[in-house]
């Protein structure tokens, strides 16, 4: 294992997997989290967030579930990678992850289910359910979740939902016309300006151990242009400069490093 400490960290600052540590709440993440977080709160039903692949959208979907999944007024379910043959296995996994048994038929199961959210709304409790990677859901799973979102009070919707995925589930929702009506609030990730990439990069570096800078102007962008911003992107790069800064022995980095990452890269 490579020694971090010439370089003033205590840990690596750069990982592909989603740790909500390391979650740089960039403007357009704030907005996003906000329109979810009001329309879970207020139960208002369905929240979508779009996003390319590599902008953070599996981070935002941790992040909401590590919000709520601690607290007593909420039974929260996250799905990372809703991929199934039937409806009804898609059904029977959403049930499962609140805790509920298999059932027989598909009817059966929605009756349980039902049952759950009537209980959990006589409890004053919110049930939430998150869903990753929604582009992978097809056909008939589209019908299941509009059939739970029907499954209210006069005033509130008794499950809420937010549905996260790739931009490819944005024109999926537009051919399923009774689901997308139902949508409550929407937002789009975008990739990073500059200052937000640059901001992402030293808060990183901070929550690894280091309190100044470990990049020159020059590197970030360096790091920027070749990433356009994507968060995954940015983390790869970050993830190859540090063995080689260790083995020259740099405690800052420069751009003419990030330049010999990038030619390995490509």
């Amino acid at each position: 294992m490579l020694d971090l400490d010439p370089l003033g960290l205590v840990e690596a600052p750069f990982s592909l997997s989603p740790d909500p540590r390391y979650f740089y709440v960039s403007l357009q993440h704030k907005t996003a989290l906000a329109k979810a977080n009001y329309a879970i709160e207020q139960r208002q039903g369905l929240s979508v967030i779009f996003g390319d692949v590599g902008v953070g959208k599996t981070t935002v979907a941790r992040r909401l579930y590590q919000v709520y999944r601690d607290r007593a007024d909420y039974y929260t379910a996250y799905i990372p990678t809703p991929i199934y043959p039937s409806d009804f296995q898609f059904l029977k996994d959403i049930c499962a992850e609140f805790g509920l048994s298999a059932k027989r038929s598909k009817q059966k199961q929605l009756t349980a289910f039902e049952e759950f959210l009537i209980n959990g709304y006589r409890e004053n409790k919110t049930v939430l359910l998150i869903i990753d990677e929604g582009q992978g859901l097809i056909g008939q799973q589209f019908e299941l979740i509009r059939l739970l979102l029907n499954f209210e009070t006069n005033t509130q919707k008794l499950i809420q939902i937010v549905l996260i995925g790739q931009n490819e589930l944005r024109n999926k929702l537009r051919l399923k016309r009774a689901l997308n009506s139902r949508v409550a609030t929407r937002s789009t990730l975008e990739p990073l300006h500059f200052e937000d990439t640059r901001s992402m990069i030293n808060f990183r570096v901070m929550v690894a151990g280091r309190q100044h800078p470990l990049f020159t102007e020059d590197a970030l962008m360096k790091i920027y242009n070749h990433s356009r911003g994507m968060p995954r992107d940015i983390c790869v790069i970050g993830l190859n400069i540090l063995p080689i800064a260790i083995l020259n022995h740099a405690s800052i980095i420069e751009d003419t490093l990030v330049d010999e990452v990038i030619r390995e890269l490509q």
